[in-house]
């Protein structure tokens, strides 16, 4: 047997197990098939076999227009028979080399018949693929397409980083490195199919060098991961050149310097393969009666001893069992896909057909509306009430549907908001490059541990969080841990730990970066603090207010600079940007044993929990998270401190009085606090009294801008409507906080 026929016949193995599993709406399955199909279309065409490169030429076409989805349900089906039936005629043909004339005429009838249903559409795509570099038209034909490739890509090379980095850990890790070696392929097979030709030449290079890995020719060292995770950072630069693309309607050369990168990944291969791995090193397989062999056994397809005879041959090889049973003519492809689906249902590994139809993509635009229209829903359901709670009182039918109303439509606001609620994961997860790479750099042992990447976030908050979490990060390897040596002359592990985690609090969700390092300097700080006249000689100020200077731009104790990072270089940019999401963030520190720094952040941006008060004839919303108290003072709480202006003693402490009206310019119903209500609001550890003339109750409101105009306005963060109709002024107490000095007077009042 002419050896290109064993190939063929093992490539074909593989093809007939994918078709069999296939359903019409995989891509990625798709994308595995056209790969194969290429595969066998060149070792035809290399071994002169032109009329079964024809035969292979034409299934491809039916998978690349399933990849484009050009056929409807039904359609699909039929033609995924189609290339099961071309599959085995090709199986069969091969068999039988010594009869050409028979084979070619069965080959030519079906390939004849496939075009007589227009199951295929007869073109040669290799001659498409040169001509369509020089037309930009041929690049956005399939836009759509490419934009779901642009995504779905951008999200595989973000598990391949993680994955990499657990190889590292375990190089001898078979899963992690097949875990690895499939977003590769299926990148490799849909940009192929898509003709982004550098995109698929690096794909298949980096598929190449993971083959040999995983069939033990190649050692996986630090070298190997290195440049595995180059080869991840060279693919997004290319896919993002492409989404450029897309977003311009340009589709330009860009110089990635790929050649020169082929020839590192060329350089890395092995020169030869390498003596197999010691059969100790091997894993047996395990068997737990859901098995393919179990099933196949208890089915009467195959006996025991064959499947114990196979399971030594996998052990040896490291190939599926069921490619070696139907290799070895024991089964067909049909009989082990029917297991493979048994197995998974005893397993439970994969969900039901009606659990994956019931995910759907999306346009964030069309959820955005549909988030803004509830709460307008919401609203409007609140005015009604407010309308006709009167009538409702003598009317216990009206009262109830009120009240299923008010319900319905909390719980309508609730579901939409959690479509917009993503896990952090894929915050986290970016991160773990960020601390390797940074610790190679600065020649530290670092550890990450991640807590909690489960906890949803806001969608529109992801990428807001992004740049404070790798300042945060940075800051914490570069400033935070201590070298190694240092390390173990404090007594503790060479390796420092930075630990990330993410929980729900309080209606907020809390980030927390803590690590294990030389902890903050609180005599430095104040020293560096008094040198800038950020703050007095002998001022007496709390630890959070202390740590807090760190926040001040350009401020920082260190000595030196690096390019890595300065604790303080771009602490300012983590707070703005933190308090623009409505959030702040605390810092608590032991010197000599770490850092934690908590960045709270609202659920949503959307809609935000608050304390709706009166004062004079205007509404304000107080946020919930803000708020600690409320109380009618005693008139003799009430103190006039000399520097410190207007104080309220609340159980022996003294907190400085806030007056809205001063701050806002309206005339109050009450000046005189123990005639008011006194809100203890708290920002940053400081706290400050509010005065208001009511309280009005806690409700949810929807945030709506205030306008060019007025949202730089110091002290608001926004605007809502109540359910009376009217417009209430939501409160930003940090701004608020920041308007008055140390006393409650103000200075001058944005308005």
């Amino acid at each position: 047997m002419e050896e290109y026929v064993t190939k063929a016949e093992e490539i074909l193995n593989k093809l007939a197990l994918e078709v069999v599993m296939l359903e019409p709406d995989n891509v990625e399955g798709l994308g595995g098939i056209l790969n194969h199909f290429d595969e066998l279309i060149g070792l035809f065409e290399h071994a002169g076999k032109k009329i079964f490169a024809g035969l292979a030429q034409s299934l491809r076409s039916i998978a690349e227009n399933l990849a484009l989805q050009q056929y409807g349900g039904a359609e699909s089906e039929q033609n995924i028979k189609w290339m099961e039936q071309g599959i085995s005629l090709c199986q069969e043909s091969l068999r039988d080399p010594d009869d050409d004339k028979t084979c070619g005429r069965k080959i030519s009838e079906f390939v004849g018949a496939c075009n007589d249903n227009a199951a295929v559409e007869q073109q040669d795509t290799r001659a498409k693929s040169e001509t369509a570099d020089n037309a930009n038209t041929d690049f956005f034909e399939d836009k759509e397409l490419i934009e779901s490739f642009v995504m779905e890509s951008l999200e595989h090379l973000g598990t391949i980083e993680v994955n990499v980095l657990s190889l590292e850990q375990d190089p001898e890790n078979i899963e992690v490195m097949n875990a690895i070696f499939r977003p590769f392929h299926t990148v490799k097979g849909v940009s192929g199919f898509l003709n982004l030709k550098d995109i698929n030449r690096l794909a298949h290079e980096v598929e190449t060098l993971l083959d040999d890995a995983r069939n033990r020719k190649l050692a996986v060292d630090e070298t190997i991961t290195d440049l595995i995770l180059d080869a991840v950072d060279l693919l997004k630069g290319m896919i993002d050149h492409v989404q450029q693309g897309l977003e311009t309607g340009k589709a330009g050369d860009a110089d990635f310097g790929l050649d020169a990168f082929l020839d590192r990944l060329k350089r890395a291969r092995p020169g030869e393969a390498e003596a197999e791995a010691p059969e100790e090193t091997i894993r047996q397989p395990k068997r737990d009666g859901a098995d393919v062999g179990d099933i196949l056994i208890e089915k009467g397809v195959v006996s025991e001893q064959v499947v114990t005879s196979a399971l030594k041959k996998q052990s040896e090889t490291g190939r599926r069992l069921g490619e070696i049973l139907i290799e070895e003519k024991q089964t067909n492809a049909r009989e082990v896909a029917t297991a493979l689906r048994e197995q998974k249902r005893l397993r439970g590994d994969v969900p039901s057909v009606q659990k994956t139809a019931a995910f759907v993509k999306v346009d964030t635009q069309k959820l955005d509306n549909m988030v803004d229209m509830v709460g307008e829903l919401v609203i409007t359901q609140a005015m009604l009430g407010q309308d006709i709670s009167a009538l409702a009182v003598g009317n216990q039918r009206l009262f109830s549907n009120l009240s299923q109303l008010g319900r319905i439509t909390s719980e309508i606001q609730r579901t939409s908001m959690s479509l917009r609620m993503v896990p952090i994961k894929q915050t986290f997860d970016k991160m773990i490059r960020l601390v390797r790479d940074l610790s190679k750099k600065s020649g530290k042992k670092v550890h990450l541990e991640m807590v909690g990447e489960d906890t949803e976030i806001d969608r529109n908050m992801v990428d807001e969080i992004h740049d404070p979490l790798v300042h945060m990060v940075r800051n914490s390897v570069d400033h935070g841990i201590e070298k190694p040596e240092d390390r173990k002359a404090a007594g503790k592990p060479e390796s420092g730990t930075v630990k990330l985690k993410a929980y729900h609090k309080g209606g907020n969700i809390v980030i927390e970066i803590s690590e294990d390092g030389r902890g903050l300097d609180r005599e430095k700080i104040i020293r560096r603090a008094t040198e800038r006249n950020l703050i007095t000689p002998g001022q007496e100020l709390t630890d959070q207010e202390i740590y807090g200077l760190i926040f001040q731009a350009g401020f920082s104790t260190a000595e030196k600079i690096t390019d890595v990072s300065g604790r303080g270089v771009g602490m300012d940019v983590v707070k703005r940007a933190v308090e623009k999401m409505r959030g702040k963030v605390e810092i608590d520190s032991v010197k000599g044993r770490g850092t934690t720094v908590l960045i709270k952040l609202p659920l949503t941006l959307a809609i935000i929990d608050g304390i709706s008060v009166r004062a004079g004839d205007r509404d304000f919303i107080i946020p919930t998270v803000s708020v600690l108290e409320s109380i009618k003072p005693q008139r003799s709480a009430y103190n006039r401190v000399v520097n410190q202006g207007e104080m309220i003693k609340i159980r022996g402490n003294l907190h400085p009085l806030i007056r809205l009206h001063d701050a806002f310019h309206f005339e109050p119903k009450h000046k005189d606090p123990w005639d008011a209500i006194v809100v203890v609001a708290e920002s940053d550890g400081r706290r400050k009294c509010l005065l208001v003339d009511e309280l009005v109750g806690k409700q949810e409101v929807v945030i709506k801008s205030l306008g060019e105009h007025l949202k730089k306005v110091k002290g608001l963060a926004g605007g809502a409507i109540l359910a009376d109709g009217r417009v209430g002024l939501i409160l930003d107490v940090a701004g608020l906080f920041e308007l008055c000095g140390e006393s409650g007077g103000f200075k001058e009042a944005s308005a």
